[in-house]
């Protein structure tokens, strides 16, 4: 067993960027949560008497026992001074309250925030929320499926809090279980959460709606990959992600042979949510059986490129389905029908966990 002492996440640094949004993604179990809840929500009330939003992806999560659950490891009676020593949801608004442990009954006091789903964003649009400087959008990133068009609706209810203030800070909490998310793809920030190590924070713009006059609106982002803050002793396929931070993969094929035994006839591009993967049509030396081989691209792609992607594009190279091809030559074509479970693999678990979740079919057995 490791003697190294875990500590914990700190949100100062992503604060001090003084960002709109702010994305913080880590290990689970880190801290994060914690720092938000009580420097974001809770101590901030008490100091300010401003409001917050937690918001939670769906109906279904915002449920009292829920709400109050996470809310059970604020030391709500030292924060408060001792006039509080709980918070309790009522009608989807937050309160803190004293709980009699000889009665069992529960008195509400101060109003304290607010809790939404985002897929009743709509459903606030006619609301004031004048109250509120910081909304707290916790598990941005999902195991379960997003709801349709998902950061557009973040940024409208963002837009329906802040009224054009430009004073309400965002706060999105995740644990690293995929790069596959909306948020990445359509904010467009693949390359800077590729390219950034634990410890690491970048600032960025995102579009945020348009003025009155119809020109694009950005507002700023900071993100931050959280540094590992120790081991939290969780063992199984994913416990890179849960121990260290690092982004969860599942177990995936690799070559059989070191790549010197192969040669290559044929290479192809896969490009999807800005993922990007060459595909090398690898021959073995020895027997001469043909394998598929999918590493991740950060090249440039010429005009005469094979490519398959949900980016439609009007060249006869450009294709969205390699199980529907119509190339002229039926060698190619008859080809891709070989592309299949068994003759293909990966050139890390990530790799290849990246590629099975992005990609919009289904390889064939």
């Amino acid at each position: 067993m490791s003697n190294k002492k875990k500590t914990h996440y700190n949100i100062d640094n992503l604060d001090a960027k003084g960002c709109m949004f702010n994305l913080a993604f880590g290990a689970r179990s880190d801290g994060k949560s914690y720092q938000v809840k009580h420097k974001k929500m809770v101590k901030k009330y008490v100091q300010t008497g401003r409001r917050f939003i937690l918001l939670r992806r769906w109906n279904e999560e915002i449920k009292s026992e829920k709400i109050e659950q996470y809310f059970s490891d604020v030391d709500v009676t030292t924060i408060t001074q001792g006039r509080y020593n709980c918070i309790v949801m009522y009608k989807k608004q937050l309160f803190f309250a004293n709980y009699d442990f000889e009665s069992t009954k529960t008195t509400r006091g101060e109003k304290i925030g607010y809790v939404m789903a985002l897929n009743s964003e709509q459903h606030y649009a006619g609301a004031s929320y004048l109250d509120v400087d910081d909304i707290i959008f916790e598990e941005f990133i999902a195991r379960t499926p997003y709801i349709g068009g998902e950061p557009d609706k973040l940024v409208n209810l963002w837009s329906t809090v802040d009224r054009k203030r430009f004073t309400t800070r965002l706060w999105m909490v995740g644990n690293t279980i995929s790069r596959v998310c909306p948020y990445i793809n359509d904010w467009g920030l693949h390359k800077i959460i590729s390219n950034m190590k634990q410890g690491d924070i970048e600032t960025t713009k995102v579009p945020a709606g348009e003025d009155e006059d119809g020109n694009p609106l950005y507002v700023t982002l900071a993100i931050e990959h959280c540094k590992s803050t120790g081991s939290n002793l969780a063992i199984g396929k994913h416990k890179d992600m849960l121990n260290t931070g690092s982004w969860q993969s599942d177990p995936q094929p690799h070559l059989p042979k070191s790549l010197k035994y192969y040669v290559s006839r044929f290479s192809f591009i896969f490009m999807y949510q800005e993922f990007k993967f060459v595909c090398s049509y690898l021959q073995d030396k020895e027997d001469g059986l043909c394998v598929y081989f999918i590493k991740p691209y950060d090249g440039e792609i010429d005009d005469k490129t094979i490519v398959f992607s949900d980016v439609v594009k009007p060249s006869p190279y450009w294709q969205r389905n390699i199980y529907d091809t119509n190339f002229p030559n039926p060698v190619i074509n008859d080809l891709f029908q070989n592309f299949r479970e068994g003759n293909i693999f990966y050139a890390t678990d990530l790799c290849g966990t990246d590629f099975k979740q992005v990609i919009d079919f289904s390889i064939r057995k």
